[in-house]
């Protein structure tokens, strides 16, 4: 599904009224009766105690309007807090308010914030705002978002919370919390992206006579929905050397777990041989619980940890292998950052790298790498790695993701709620699997063995990242019902990646009308 930037959007609208010649009171309506749709669908008992509707000054308000409209002309007591001046009203949101005020709906011209008194309706309509937001939200519509909060009844968001920035799911000050979202045409990266997803509740997105889909040039570089795993059948002629075969390098004293989870997940996700290579005076009782179908080869080390004499072995090794997972519980020691460097310069297969050796590629910048790499920070990494603050990308992560796909050449998974899949082409996915038991230690060392199997299977890279991802982020789901997302463990994952191809995914969206799928 196609994720689109409030700009984008805009202009997709633009192009539909004056290239296409669709009246924009024609969308309008088409809007507004998605949303009654929408309300109606999930709240009629509730409407029947009255709807509400706090509109602001733009196109927003407008909807907000003839949403009043619609469901007055329904027999639905319904009222309109505009909080605006009527007088600056334009275009079509002026039209919308001339019609309810003709048709006798009940319209209050809201100019301080004491009038805002919700406690008369079963339901609000949130069409304060939208997604042309560009600035921090404050005076009467900080009052009005605080209202709508503080009141009980549900509330129906029009195209986006108010105060979410679509462009990124950032809350500029002050933000809606939802019950029920409608947008219009495509959804939004801010209702994929958090906070916004967090705000939105269920989304429903909703045909209103938008042509996306005529669009190519402007959603040629959108982001994508990750939002369920291609679970491809193995060729009934294949063999464990078919599906590939994975190098794992991965663990140290102290650290072989993480090399256990990546390794162990990687058999889980289907590669047909996995071999996990580790410091030779790695401690035998390190790995007395691993499973018995990963290989070991044990490789020339210093105290435990991999060096310069390690990297000679270890290319050796490759010349076997279809793909290499580097990084889990590698260490931070300087011998070890040289090593994990030198690998991911001349490693000559595909790789997938995590943890210890994105901290080490951030000692010096990333080289150019022999072969197809997959970078999978967490935001603390790919902060270091970009030399900024979590805090600073997390502000926009798509755009993070992107900037670093391109400077590096590799791969990019930035980790976290609404994961980050980026590519140097420019291409880009949020994935819409995974909840929050997945911040759990370990979980990342998984997601590397996940996506390393599906890489040494054959995947192009930004197909194994993408899969590897969804995959992931179902399987941690399955498991949460299992368990509870404060008892997830990652090792509840890797036993979960199996059941999640086979069980239903109950998503948090859904399309007006039914059966519609998006652009």
């Amino acid at each position: 599904m196609l994720l689109v930037a409030p700009s984008t959007m805009a202009e997709m609208d633009r192009r539909t009224i004056e290239d296409l010649g669709v009246p924009g009171l024609v969308l309008m309506e088409s809007a507004a009766g998605a949303v009654v749709r929408a309300l109606l669908g999930r709240y009629p008992d509730a409407a029947r105690r009255g709807v509400g509707v706090v509109a602001g000054p733009g196109n927003n308000g407008g909807d907000g309007v003839a949403i009043a409209r619609r469901l007055h002309g329904l027999g639905i007591q319904t009222r309109v807090l505009l909080c605006a001046d009527p007088a600056r009203l334009r275009g079509d949101a002026a039209t919308q308010l001339a019609l309810a005020r003709a048709q006798d709906v009940e319209v209050m011209v809201v100019t301080d914030a004491a009038q805002l008194e919700l406690n008369a309706a079963g339901v609000w309509v949130d069409a304060l705002l939208g997604t042309g937001l560009g600035r921090d939200v404050d005076g009467l519509f900080e009052a009005a978002i605080d209202a709508l909060n503080a009141d009980r009844a549900p509330v129906v968001a029009v195209d986006i919370p108010s105060g979410i920035d679509g462009a990124t799911g950032q809350v500029r000050g002050r933000a809606v919390q939802a019950d029920l979202s409608v947008t219009f045409a495509a959804p939004k990266i801010g209702h994929f992206t958090e906070p916004g997803r967090s705000h939105r509740g269920h989304l429903v997105v909703a045909d209103i006579g938008i042509p996306a889909s005529r669009f190519g040039d402007l959603v040629a570089s959108s982001p994508r929905l990750v939002s369920d795993v291609a679970s491809s059948l193995r060729p009934r002629a294949g063999h464990k050397g078919t599906f590939g075969h994975l190098l794992v390098v991965a663990g140290s004293t102290g650290k072989a777990g993480a090399a256990r989870l990546t390794a162990e997940a990687a058999l889980r996700a289907g590669a047909g041989l996995v071999t996990l290579a580790v410091p030779s005076d790695l401690p035998s009782d390190s790995l007395a619980e691993l499973a018995p179908e990963v290989m070991v080869e044990r490789v020339p080390a210093t105290d435990g940890h991999f060096d310069a004499q390690s990297l000679a072995p270890i290319l050796g090794l490759l010349e076997s292998r279809d793909a290499l997972a580097l990084g889990p519980g590698l260490g931070t020691a300087d011998a070890t950052v040289a090593f994990a460097r030198a690998l991911y310069e001349a490693a000559s297969v595909p790789a997938v790298v995590d943890a210890d050796a994105l901290n080490a590629l951030a000692r010096g910048g990333i080289p150019r790498a022999a072969s197809a790499r997959i970078l999978t920070p967490h935001p603390g990494e790919m902060g270091r790695l970009q030399s900024t603050s979590a805090g600073a990308l997390n502000r926009d992560r798509l755009g993070s993701a992107r900037a670093l796909a391109t400077s590096s050449g590799a791969v990019v998974v930035l980790k976290g709620a609404g994961t980050v899949v980026a590519a140097p082409d420019g291409s880009s996915s949020i994935n819409a699997s995974g909840n929050p038991g997945m911040g759990t230690a370990g979980s990342g060392d998984v997601l590397t063995g996940v996506i390393g199997a599906v890489l040494a299977g054959g995947a192009v890279p930004s197909e194994a990242a993408r899969r590897g991802v969804a995959w992931h982020g179902r399987a941690g789901d399955h498991a949460a019902a299992l368990t509870g997302e404060a008892s997830l463990l990652a090792s509840d994952i890797t036993a979960a990646l199996g059941a999640a191809l086979q069980s239903s995914h109950e998503a948090d969206w859904s399309f007006d009308p039914p059966g519609w799928s998006g652009p």
